[in-house]
């Protein structure tokens, strides 16, 4: 089991996380709290923290350095990751190791419900809860196969890990600034690289999206402004480009190809017809779909005129000493 933390501001947050994880119904074999570059908060959660191993990142700083941390500790056929802002419910465990009964399952991912700190945004689409890293309309209601799981609320076998070296970022990852306040330490896509980087090293193997493993995932106000919406939209269209220059638009793509022509269609009309039900909610929330899908097409074309222009550049004919 891996938990990733680097804010002091979040220890509150820490322990809740710590104490659900001691309270699962299947106790895990062991806990690795893995701190990201922040020695005062090592020292806190030794000081403070049952039940855990607390270790640095030996990596680079960021969430893909302190998950492989942890993986190079565990000593367990699977290993589990949530985060520090995330609790799980006390089943949570059991119902991640049940999926592992079939041989073919290689990953597995649950269900991230927001646990609203303040009121709950009723405009906010519910297709586009992975904005705040929460599951969404159009992730199957059953178990079933998918590409990648979220990595607040996944497992893998570390065999698979070990195979592969470990996550990597599937995009460089920049921390997301709204009014001075970092919402976000970065959307590196490790989540979904590790995903389609399993996948390609074991392909008669297979993710399983096990809704009934279930974490709760804390929502700060912050993230439930129409601005951090486009511009989070924004940056997830970038980073989707990026990734898909990477590792090609079909494994890249796929998963989004989907949503975007069956699930948000399908919400923006559930939003019209709302209103007709009485929720005056209903059409905000299809408009916000149309905003969304909006910033994310943005961010995805201008990154391919970038990355087209930089290999324009590349292919000049200049000495590569006289290249800006």
């Amino acid at each position: 089991m891996v938990v990733a933390a680097w804010s002091l501001d979040a220890t509150a947050d820490l322990e809740t996380c710590v104490a659900a994880l001691n309270a699962q119904t299947l106790a895990p074999r062991e806990i690795f709290v893995v701190i990201d570059h922040n020695t005062e908060l090592a020292a806190w959660g030794r000081e403070h923290l049952t039940g855990v191993t607390v270790l640095e990142n030996r990596g680079d700083r960021g969430i893909v350095g302190a998950r492989n941390t942890g993986v190079e500790a565990a000593r367990g056929e699977l290993v589990a990751f949530t985060d520090d802002d995330a609790a799980p419910e006390p089943g949570w465990l059991a119902e991640l190791a049940a999926a592992f009964a079939d041989e073919r399952t290689i990953g597995v991912g649950g269900a991230l419900d927001p646990e609203w700190v303040g009121v709950e945004p009723r405009w906010f689409p519910t297709e586009f809860y992975w904005v705040f890293g929460c599951s969404y309309r159009g992730l199957p209601t059953e178990p079933a196969p998918i590409r990648n799981a979220i990595g607040a609320n996944m497992a893998v076998r570390r065999e698979a890990l070990e195979a592969i070296g470990g996550l990597t970022a599937g995009v460089r990852p920049r921390e997301l600034r709204l009014g001075g306040e970092v919402l976000s330490a970065g959307h590196a896509l490790e989540d979904t690289s590790l995903g389609i980087r399993i996948g390609a090293a074991f392909p008669e193997k297979r993710w399983i999206y096990q809704p009934t493993a279930r974490v709760r995932h804390k929502v700060v106000p912050g993230r439930t402004t129409f601005r951090y919406l486009l511009v989070r939209s924004f940056e997830e269209g970038e980073s989707k480009a990026a990734l898909a220059s990477t590792v090609g638009a079909d494994s890249g793509l796929e998963a989004e190809r989907r949503h975007l022509f069956v699930t948000v269609p399908m919400g923006f009309l559930r939003g019209l017809g709302e209103l007709l039900r009485g929720d005056p909610y209903g059409p905000l929330r299809s408009l916000a779909l149309i905003a969304g899908i909006g910033a994310a097409s943005a961010g995805y074309l201008l990154a391919g005129l970038r990355d087209g222009r930089r290999r324009d550049g590349s292919s000049s004919d200049l000495p590569s000493s006289d290249r800006t």
